[in-house]
């Protein structure tokens, strides 16, 4: 074998290196748009609130501020075109969970709190879990759908569940 004397090919490596360089760029805009496509949204219609194993040992409450107000009762402005809301969620008789608007329908800033067996506002109207109401004079509280979701409870706040 008798050695190489060539002068190393400056010019044929710089042109290969900007071949590889324009190949992953076209490669990253063509699988950029396909992982945005195939993503689950990340607005307001999908809300994680808990982790199943939190909601199964009992109800809980949470603030949560969303992207853009749904004409939920309670909200509250939170700045920058977005709202707070507070929830309630809980694990359903017949399995699943429920979830609920933790603003009275009845009164203007009147919460709802999570009593042992039920749900109570300001006024002492009470709810079941499920926000159904204990006496039929009063309405329902907002319904929201909830789903599980890898281990998680996912709320809809875009929509609400009829009562």
């Amino acid at each position: 074998m008798t050695p190489m004397h060539e002068p190393v090919p400056v010019r044929r490596a710089a042109v290969g290196c900007l071949v590889v360089a324009l190949v992953v760029v076209g490669l990253a805009l063509l699988v950029r748009p396909a992982i945005f496509s195939v993503a689950p949204p990340r607005d307001d219609s999908v809300v994680t609130v808990a982790t199943v194993t939190e909601v199964t040992a009992g109800p809980i409450r949470r603030d949560l501020v969303l992207a853009t107000s749904h004409g939920w009762s309670g909200e509250r402005d939170a700045g920058s075109g977005r709202v707070q809301v507070s929830v309630i969620v809980a694990p359903s008789v017949a399995g699943g969970f429920s979830a609920v608007n933790a603003a009275s329908p009845v009164e203007d800033d009147c919460a709802v709190t999570i009593a042992a067996d039920r749900l109570t506002d300001c006024d002492g109207r009470a709810w079941d879990l499920g926000g159904f109401p204990l006496d039929p004079e009063d309405p329902p509280l907002e319904r929201i759908p909830a789903t599980v979701e890898a281990g998680s409870v996912v709320l809809d706040l875009t929509r609400r569940t009829a009562p």
